[in-house]
C-alpha cells in the first residue's frame, strides 16, 4: 500500500510527466502554518441519488445535483439500479478521483474500492497505477486504498487532516482542513448571488419547510411505499431516494404541491430571458437557459411532469386527480430537518447575460498572461471572499462578458459577470499545472475533455501512441469496465495554435464513443 510500480505500456514509450506545481505544493505555499501538518486529499465524486458501493453510501445532508437526479426516472433511483450504482461508481471514485489525484502532488491520496472481491479490488488500484506511474516521481501520491470514508486509515498513514473534493456526509466525523457546512455552502448558488461579487440579479425561492410529517405518518399509499422501501433497503443494502407517491392523499403531497407552485408561480412571473438553476450542483447538471417562451413552457414541464409514468393524471385515494410534479417530485423531497438550514432544495432565477461577447473559465489564466492582467482584480475579489470563510485551495469560476463591458476597469468588475462559482478542484485544474509540460514542447493550446471508448487502455494507447509519446496527448484517468469492454477516461491534449487544437479536437471526437469537453 503507498507505492506504484510502474505498468507495462504495450510498448509506448510514455515520457514523465513534471507539474509545474501541484496541489500539495500550493496548499503549502498558501498555508505556511500547516507546514508539519501531514494532508491527505479525498478526490472522490458523490451523489445524492443512490448507493456507489455498498460502503460509500448516497449523500443525505450535504445535497448535489447531478445529471442523474435530473435525467432518470424516479422509479430507477428507488430500486437500487445496479447497473446504475455501476456506472456512478466508476466515474466518481475510479474516474474523477484519478483525475484529481493527477494534480494532488506527493501526499497521501484515498481511494475508495468499486468492489469487495480481490480481483475488484486489484483492478482499482491496477487502473489508477497505471495512470499516475508517468509524473515524476518526486509529485507521484501515495496510494490509499480503502472500502469507504468510515474506513480511512488515518492512524496507519501518520494523516492529520483531510482535504477533499465535496462535501461527503460520511466525513463528517474525521479531522478535516475546513468543515462540510462552510465548503458545501460556499459551492451553494445562494452564496454566490449574496456575495457581493458581480453577479447577474438574481431571485431565490427557498423551499418553506421539510414535508411536515414522515412517510409512515402521511397516508396508507406512503406508509406501503416506505415499507417496501425499507424491506429492498435490507436486501440490497441500497438507501433508497426519498419519494411522494403520485397517489398520496396526505399532508406530504399536499407539501409538495404547495413548495412546487411557488416555484412554478416564479418562473412563469420572472421575464424572457432568465436562467433557472438549483442550489449546489456539478457536472452541468441543474441549469436551464430560458431564452424563448417555448424554452419557458419546456421548463415547467421538466419542473412539472415526470419523466416517468407520473406524467400521467391519476385518480388518488380521495377521489381527487393529481399529475405527477416531474424534477421538482425527486428534489423537493431531499430536504429534511437534518438539512433545512442549508436550503439544498433552494432554485434560482438570474438575469441572463445580455449579448455576451465573451465567456472564460479562470481556471485557464495560468496559461494566459493576457487574460491573467485582464481578470486579476476580479480573481483577487474571489480569493478574498473565500480566505474569509476560511477556505484554501483550488477555485473554478465561470465568468461572462457582455457587449458593453469597459477593458479599462481596474476593480475587476464593471461588466464582467461571476455565472457559476466551484470552490475546488475543476476539471480543468490540471492545464495551468502543465504549462511548463505543453509550452517546452511549442505547443500553446491545450484543452481537457472526457471520453468513452470502446475497449481498455492498451487499445486506445495503441491507436494514438504518437501522440501519447511525443506528451502531446496525456491521460489524466483510465477506467476500464472488462464486461462492458468500455472505458472512461480523461485526456488532455495540446496544440500549436488554435486551429491545430480544433483539428486534434475533430479527430479526437470521431475516434472515440463520446467526447465531453
Amino acid at each position: 500500500m503507498g507505492s506504484i510500480q510502474t505498468p507495462p505500456t504495450n510498448g509506448v514509450q510514455l515520457p514523465t510527466i513534471k507539474l509545474d506545481y501541484t496541489l500539495s505544493e500550493l496548499y503549502r505555499r498558501a498555508c505556511p502554518e500547516a507546514a508539519n501538518v501531514r494532508f491527505g486529499w479525498v478526490p472522490c465524486g458523490i451523489t445524492s441519488t443512490v448507493d456507489l458501493t455498498q460502503d460509500v453510501a448516497r449523500n443525505t445532508k450535504y445535497v448535489y445535483v447531478d445529471q442523474i437526479l435530473v435525467k432518470t426516472a424516479s422509479h430507477e433511483l428507488r430500486n437500487g439500479n445496479p447497473k446504475l450504482r455501476c456506472s456512478l461508481a466508476k466515474k466518481y471514485l475510479g474516474h474523477i478521483a484519478q483525475r484529481d489525484a493527477f494534480v494532488s502532488g506527493r501526499a497521501p491520496v484515498v481511494f475508495f474500492h468499486m468492489g469487495r472481491t480481490p480481483g475488484e479490488m486489484e483492478h482499482d488500484r491496477r487502473e489508477a497505477e497505471a495512470t499516475l506511474s508517468v509524473l515524476d516521481p518526486s509529485q507521484r501520491p501515495e496510494l490509499i486504498f480503502c472500502p469507504g470514508p468510515s474506513d480511512i486509515p488515518l492512524a496507519e498513514h501518520g494523516i492529520d487532516k483531510l482535504l477533499y473534493k465535496l462535501a461527503v456526509d460520511e466525513l463528517e466525523t474525521l479531522p478535516l482542513t475546513h468543515p462540510l457546512e462552510a465548503h458545501w455552502w460556499l459551492n451553494s448558488k445562494a452564496a454566490l448571488a449574496r456575495s457581493g461579487l458581480p453577479t447577474p440579479r438574481c431571485d431565490i425561492i427557498e423551499t418553506e419547510c421539510p414535508p411536515p410529517v414522515p412517510p409512515e405518518e402521511c397516508c396508507g399509499l406512503c406508509a406501503e411505499t416506505a415499507a417496501i422501501a425499507a424491506a429492498a433497503s435490507v436486501s440490497s443494502g441500497h438507501r433508497p431516494l426519498p419519494t411522494i407517491p403520485r397517489g398520496c392523499s396526505g399532508p406530504r403531497r399536499r407539501w409538495l404541491d404547495a413548495q412546487a407552485e411557488r416555484v412554478a408561480a416564479a418562473v412563469r412571473a420572472w421575464p424572457v430571458p432568465f436562467v433557472f438553476k438549483t442550489q449546489q450542483s456539478f457536472g452541468g447538471a441543474g441549469t436551464w437557459l430560458v431564452k424563448t417562451e417555448a424554452q419557458r413552457a419546456q421548463l415547467l414541464e421538466d419542473l412539472l411532469a415526470s419523466p416517468d409514468d407520473d406524467v400521467h393524471d391519476v385518480e388518488a385515494s380521495d377521489g381527487e386527480t393529481r399529475k405527477g410534479w416531474g424534477f421538482l417530485g425527486k428534489l423537493l423531497p431531499l430536504l429534511t430537518p437534518e438539512n433545512a438550514h442549508l436550503s439544498p432544495t433552494a432554485v434560482l432565477l438570474t438575469d441572463l447575460v445580455a449579448d455576451p461577447r465573451a465567456d472564460y473559465g479562470l481556471t485557464f489564466v495560468g496559461r494566459q498572461d493576457e487574460l491573467r492582467a485582464k481578470f486579476a482584480p476580479l480573481m483577487a475579489r474571489i480569493a478574498a471572499w473565500v480566505a474569509e470563510r476560511g477556505y484554501a485551495g483550488p477555485v473554478g469560476a465561470d465568468v461572462l462578458e457582455s457587449s458593453s463591458s469597459n477593458d479599462d476597469d481596474d476593480d475587476g468588475g464593471g461588466e464582467h459577470f461571476v455565472v457559476d462559482l466551484n470552490v475546488r478542484a475543476c476539471g480543468s485544474i490540471s492545464l495551468p499545472l502543465l504549462r511548463g509540460h505543453f509550452v517546452s514542447r511549442g505547443l500553446d493550446y491545450a484543452s481537457s475533455f472526457s471520453v468513452t471508448v470502446r475497449g481498455g487502455r492498451a487499445e486506445f494507447m495503441d491507436r494514438w501512441r504518437v501522440p501519447l509519446e511525443e506528451g502531446r496527448m496525456l491521460i489524466l484517468s483510465w477506467w476500464e469496465d472488462r464486461e462492458a469492454d468500455e472505458s472512461i477516461a480523461d485526456v488532455v491534449v495540446g496544440a500549436e495554435d488554435e486551429p491545430a487544437l480544433a483539428e486534434w479536437m475533430k479527430r479526437i471526437r470521431e475516434g472515440t464513443e463520446e467526447v465531453t469537453f
